[in-house]
């Protein structure tokens, strides 16, 4: 096997200047060439953009066991709501619906990270 995979959770999460992108990191050792490395990869991402008096959203997945999916808020989706905690409804929602594609672990991580921000988050 070319790489040793060792996959450490942190309850970490991030956001930009504005909150409109909510991050959850996990950590990803590497096996490689020049040695074990880690690295921060996301796990599970939400972006709110707004967009001409509306509010887009997008979600992201990228898990230990290689399963991946995800895209931008871009006009193009068609997803708006009218207000910025609708669309984060919708796209904890949306990230809801993709936690099969997760391990158990990362399930409960993002599970619990999704109550911290809908708590946190409530208008």
């Amino acid at each position: 096997m070319l790489a040793e995979i060792q996959l450490d959770m942190f309850s970490n999460a991030q956001a930009d200047g504005n909150g409109n992108e909510l991050i959850l990191m996990r950590t990803q050792r590497m096996k490689a060439h020049g040695g074990p490395r880690d690295m921060e990869l996301a796990l599970a991402r939400i972006q709110l953009e707004p967009h001409d008096g509306q509010w887009m959203w997008s979600v992201s997945i990228n898990s230990s066991n290689g399963s991946g999916c995800g895209y931008r808020a871009l006009p193009k989706w068609g997803k708006f709501d009218s207000t910025r905690h609708g669309a984060l409804i919708k796209a904890a929602d949306e990230l809801r619906a993709l936690l099969d594609r997760l391990t158990e672990q990362e399930r409960m991580h993002v599970t619990n990270w999704l109550g911290g921000i809908l708590a946190t988050h409530n208008p």
